[in-house]
């Protein structure tokens, strides 16, 4: 009740290495753990929060239709929430990961209609490293989100580092430059305590 609200864009990996099963799981895949962590969390957010949801993968279409699709566009999450959690539940893993990719379009999209009066930050999940040729440039990407403490309503984001095969090397240094935090969920049991 007393925190600033949020504008939040929620990023899920959909690569194929997300279909791997999680042995101490029950079966299940990371994804399939993905899927119940994110719908979880959503109940953390205000009803006037907003919440938008992209699914990322590579595709042969270019950027930036070639890397994520979106579930659902930035909006108050109250009126929205069933459909969200819907739209999550029918994600399947894909193909590659398109990593600096759909960081870079996520921050240039929130930035274009950054809200200095509320929280604007991504939250990007990702099992694996860049896959995507037409963007290796990390150091550019670097310096594209980098931000000020004093430049209001700046976007954050903030990055789960899911599973073994995750960078989280590069995954910090993306949180770092937009003074945020990345977080370690190597282990993929620990991401639902994680990701709220």
């Amino acid at each position: 009740e007393v925190r600033k609200r949020a504008r939040v864009l929620v990023l899920i990996d959909v690569s194929g290495s997300m279909g791997e099963v999680v042995g101490s799981a029950g079966g299940q895949s990371k994804l399939d753990l993905a899927k119940t962590a994110a719908s979880d969390a959503l109940a953390d957010f205000a009803p006037d929060d907003e919440v938008g949801v992209w699914a990322f993968t590579s595709t042969d279409q270019p950027a930036p239709d070639g890397i994520y699709t979106e579930l659902a566009p930035i909006a108050p999450l109250g009126p929205n929430l069933d459909r969200i959690r819907g739209e999550i539940a029918k994600l399947v893993p894909l193909n590659g990961t398109p990593l600096y990719a759909v960081a870079r379009h996520a921050v240039a999209t929130m930035s274009a209609a950054a809200d200095p009066d509320r929280i604007n930050a991504v939250v990007l999940l990702t099992d694996g490293r860049n896959e995507y040729p037409p963007d290796t440039d990390v150091d550019g990407l670097i310096r594209s989100i980098q931000v000020s403490e004093s430049i209001p309503g700046a976007v954050r984001v903030f990055s789960i580092a899911y599973g073994q095969d995750a960078d989280l090397d590069v995954l910090r240094r993306i949180s770092e430059a937009s003074r945020a935090a990345a977080y370690d969920a190597t282990d993929p049991t620990s991401l639902e305590r994680i990701f709220t």
